[in-house]
């Protein structure tokens, strides 16, 4: 079953709303620019017939750069008598300024007690993934994907542990701050945001591009600034929910999250709204549910999980159908390609295609049907259905666990899922802005969204669970449980 395109959200709307989305800023998790994005929401929601409108507040301690809202004024870096201009304050690292001996550490070292007193430069990580690699485990995948075997999947979206990592090694070890080199322009990660781990750290720390990164290496031993200027205090954030009673209890859940810094991070909810919107009209039979997280760049408060653990508590009373995050969606593909002026280092250049999308489906066949169906109905390009990233543990419950974002937490709690993301370059690099989303993908994309949707909203609930049931009776009786490992908030 298809929903009918023809009285869908167009590209207009749809525009509209992602430029009332990334026009907003940085949106980090309880500001004042995110609460205002919530605010909207439920403004949009309310105006929704039939909707009815919720929220779940909690606290958390809050990280803001100063200037407002500004990564990139956040924070300074001097060596010796040289300013060395830096793409933007590392989110949640330490306010203030710490001094020390610059040293560089390549990436394969460690971080540690050599390192006390001293400013830490590194790389940032280099993260190039074979295609190959994706698409071993794939259910099924589109086309224009058998092009890519033998190539990498070369961006920056699998970086935030390992950056996380490396921040709280510094800590541990007394450095007095780090410096993540880019090999790409410092324009073009100007304001970046990783990690988003949302664990405030003991050390100050800051991105620069490549250009800068030359200039540093030759003055490592040389005495290094540091500077972050942040506010850091308690705040309450909320998740909103929006629901749309059907002829059954029995809910079908989409997720996406509301705090981001781009065009990308999160423009879910503008395919929400235009879901929300088509179902008000076109009455499922399960009641359908929306929920707009938040904290999802403040990970150690993630709003999805706190409602994905609520699922779970709830599941076996038989009220959850499935559960449906989306995220990312519209990415144009960026590539780092030869600096265009011959110096050392990369660029990041449009290539004309779409960004690749990973469509997880944990393991029921009508979900995995719904969404191969959909895929190809829409005529998708680049899109990967898989059971899930990384290698299955036996005898674990999820064999596989990872969703790559939100579906994981979902995945994780033995909710039957499915979830569709992307990790472009421009996801967490606000340079960007609106040319890194094609509005027409991203209607098309949604489409296939309503779709899966459509087509599982009759089958009965045991023969959308699949294996779920099995997993969850495993649990039950002491298996292994796959376990998201959820960060402190205060290193």
């Amino acid at each position: 079953m298809s929903i009918d395109e023809t009285i869908f959200a167009d590209e207009t709307q749809l525009a509209s709303w992602c430029e009332r989305i990334g026009s907003a800023g940085l949106r980090g998790t309880a500001t004042p620019a995110h609460e205002r994005i919530i605010s909207w929401v439920e403004e949009e929601l309310r105006a929704v017939p039939g909707m009815v409108v919720s929220t779940d507040s909690y606290s958390t301690l809050r990280w803001a750069p100063s200037p407002t809202g500004d990564l990139a004024r956040a924070g300074a870096l001097h060596v010796a008598d040289d300013r060395i201009e830096i793409a933007g304050a590392v989110p949640y690292s330490k306010p203030g300024s710490r001094s020390g001996e610059l040293v560089y550490v390549e990436r394969a070292r460690d971080i540690g007690p050599a390192c006390a007193g001293r400013i830490v430069l590194r790389d940032f990580p280099d993260l190039a993934l074979p295609y190959d690699q994706l698409l071993r485990p794939a259910l099924d995948f589109s086309p224009d994907m058998e092009s890519l075997r033998q190539q990498v999947w070369d961006r920056p979206a699998l970086a935030d542990g390992i950056l996380h990592n490396d921040l709280l090694a510094a800590g541990e070890a007394g450095a007095a701050g780090v410096v993540f080199a880019f090999d790409v322009p410092r324009e073009q990660v100007s304001g970046y945001f990783e990690p988003h781990k949302g664990t405030h750290y003991r050390i100050p720390a800051a991105f620069v591009g490549v250009e800068e990164r030359d200039r540093l290496l030759p003055l490592t031993g040389a005495t290094a600034r540091l500077t972050v200027t942040a506010d850091v205090e308690p705040a309450q954030t909320r998740n909103v929910f929006g629901t749309l009673p059907g002829r059954s209890a029995e809910r079908i859940v989409l997720v996406t999250h509301t705090d981001g810094n781009t065009w990308l991070q999160e423009n879910g909810i503008a395919a929400l709204l235009a879901l929300a919107r088509y179902f008000a009209e076109r009455p499922l039979e399960r009641t359908l549910e929306l929920a707009f997280t938040s904290a999802h760049l403040h990970i150690s408060r993630e709003g999805a999980l706190r409602y994905a653990k609520r699922l779970d508590a709830e599941y076996d009373e038989g009220d959850i159908a499935f559960a449906f995050p989306i995220e990312h969606l519209g990415a144009r593909e960026l590539v780092p390609v030869a600096a265009s002026d011959g110096t050392r280092g990369r660029e990041l250049a449009f290539t004309g295609h779409a960004e690749p999308v990973l469509w997880a489906a944990g393991p029921s066949a009508p979900i995995r049907a719904a969404v191969s169906k959909a895929v190809a109905d829409r005529g998708l390009e680049r899109v990967i259905v898989t059971p899930g990233l990384g290698e299955p543990v036996p005898g674990r419950v999820p064999a596989m666990l990872s969703f790559g974002g939100l579906g994981t937490h979902f995945n994780q709690q033995l909710i039957p899922t499915t979830s569709v993301i992307s990790g472009p370059w421009s996801l967490w690099a606000p340079y960007f802005g609106r040319s890194a989303v094609d509005i027409a993908l991203l209607r098309r994309q949604s489409l296939a969204c309503g779709d899966v949707v459509a087509a599982l909203d009759q089958v009965p609930r045991a023969e959308l669970a699949g294996g779920y049931l099995a997993d969850r009776a495993s649990r039950a009786a002491g298996a292994p449980v796959g376990a998201d490992m959820v960060p402190p908030e205060v290193a």
